[in-house]
């Protein structure tokens, strides 16, 4: 069996669940991977969404926005506006929050 080289062995994982940080040792170096609970900008869900080898418009959403919720899919996304499969423009800059719901 042919052996990795040592750039891909990792001699130890440790995880600490609380503070979700990840440390790495290899070969004498450390490496530490932070993942913060912080939660996803309005603009990241959205790259997230369009930018799938799907569809957009199969994936549902739940966009809040100027105190309403609305549970819908995503057709098309311009600069400055988002427009769902229900022909509603909304425009990005009033979006509090959007989630990705599980499809069911």
């Amino acid at each position: 069996m042919k052996q990795l080289p040592p750039i891909f062995k990792v001699n130890s994982i440790n995880k600490n669940k609380t503070n979700q940080v990840y440390q790495v040792k290899a070969n004498s170096e450390e490496k530490v991977l932070e993942r913060n609970n912080q939660e996803e900008t309005v603009m990241e869900v959205l790259d997230k969404i369009f930018k799938t080898k799907g569809y957009a418009f199969n994936i549902p959403v739940t966009i809040y926005f100027a105190s309403k919720k609305v549970d819908t899919y995503l057709a098309l996304r311009n600069n400055d506006s988002i427009i769902t499969l229900d022909n509603e423009v909304i425009p990005i800059s009033t979006i509090t929050k959007i989630e990705i719901k599980n499809p069911s």
